[in-house]
């Protein structure tokens, strides 16, 4: 009997001392090409301190009625290292799967411009790496394939002008994993 008592003591002590323990979001990230030089950046925890010098905001957020941004930074960073910044525009009404939405130039817009990105390789402006849908026919194109907790995965690609020299280039292969959308 008293091993029955020991046994149960101890099942009820493990079961009370376990913890649930708090589940970690997951992290966001994104790779992409430029003309064939490829990119990936990750998300980093905002709330710690010691990742500050390379947080990335990433998320998906309805801009105005009919429109979101997919939209990754490090604006709110340190200001000491390199800029990184994507914001592509997609118009619909409610974020659906499986669903390429593109938005192209069809008249030669002004500022601000429907599509953005910025990479920076050092922390000093270099019209050189900053590209904005600034020309006809410049556009962007963002599919969500999963949405999932809060949270998308998807691709994506555009044809923007660089700055510098009104060059044309691609971003091709875009990929999301993990980014969230914000209400």
């Amino acid at each position: 009997m008293l091993f029955r008592i020991i046994c149960f003591t101890l099942i009820v002590f493990s079961f009370s001392c376990s913890k649930n323990p708090t589940k970690t979001p997951p992290v966001g990230s994104v790779s992409f090409s430029v003309n064939g030089t490829f990119y990936s950046w990750n998300e980093q925890d905002s709330q710690n301190a010691s990742n500050a010098n390379t947080f990335l905001l990433m998320n998906i957020y309805s801009a105005a009625p009919g429109t979101y941004i997919f939209y990754v930074s490090n604006a709110a960073s340190n200001w000491l290292i390199p800029g990184k910044e994507i914001n592509l525009t997609f118009n619909t009404n409610t974020l659906t799967t499986n669903t390429p939405f593109t938005l192209t130039n069809t008249t030669a817009p002004s500022y601000p411009y429907p599509h953005e990105i910025v990479i920076y390789p050092s922390t000093v402006y270099d019209a050189a790496y900053v590209y904005f849908a600034s020309s006809i026919g410049d556009f962007a194109t963002v599919t969500i394939t999963n949405i999932h907790d809060g949270r998308a995965d998807g691709s994506f690609s555009a044809k923007l002008t660089r700055v510098s020299d009104a060059s044309t280039i691609n971003i091709t292969n875009g990929i999301f994993k993990n980014v969230e959308i914000l209400p």
